[in-house]
């Protein structure tokens, strides 16, 4: 949220909300949407971590906040709102390389360059390039494909 100076931000702390295991986007998505109330200034950011389920992190001035926030929602456990260290979620967020979550047999989208639009299967990973190969789905015959595996978003992950 912009508007909100330095020394308002270093007063936030970070709190954990517990809510139903697999609704934590839909939780987000609700608080987001009360944010942009006036009287919500103060709550700086929602963050959920794809590795902990059944938990949603929100950074504001104090739990009152929050509770205020999160009231009537339905999937939010109540009396769940407790402080955490900034530390504790920050070893989290460490981004992987694209090239890291993609595996052979994932059907992906290339999302930029000449070749955007187009879709297939991956046939091949080359980490030292950086690069992953496809099969195009719609094409008349066969080509495979090699683009930078930062040009590809996955559609579909391989079946096992």
């Amino acid at each position: 949220m912009e508007g909100h100076s330095e020394v308002q931000r270093k007063s936030s702390k970070f709190f954990v909300v517990k809510v139903t295991a697999g609704q934590e986007r839909n939780v987000a998505r609700i608080l987001e949407s009360r944010i942009t109330s006036p009287e919500q200034q103060g709550v700086y950011s929602i963050i959920i971590l794809p590795d902990i389920k059944g938990y949603i992190f929100v950074e504001a001035e104090s739990r009152d906040k929050i509770s205020v926030l999160v009231q009537g929602i339905k999937h939010v456990k109540t009396g769940s709102i407790l402080p955490v260290k900034k530390e504790e979620i920050v070893i989290h967020l460490v981004e992987k390389p694209t090239i890291e979550m993609l595996s052979v047999g994932d059907i992906v989208e290339i999302i930029s360059g000449p070749l955007q639009g187009i879709s297939g299967k991956i046939i091949r990973i080359d980490k030292p390039k950086n690069e992953v190969t496809i099969e195009p789905a719609d094409a008349a015959f066969v080509i495979p494909i090699s683009v930078p595996a930062d040009q590809v978003r996955v559609i579909k992950e391989k079946e096992v």
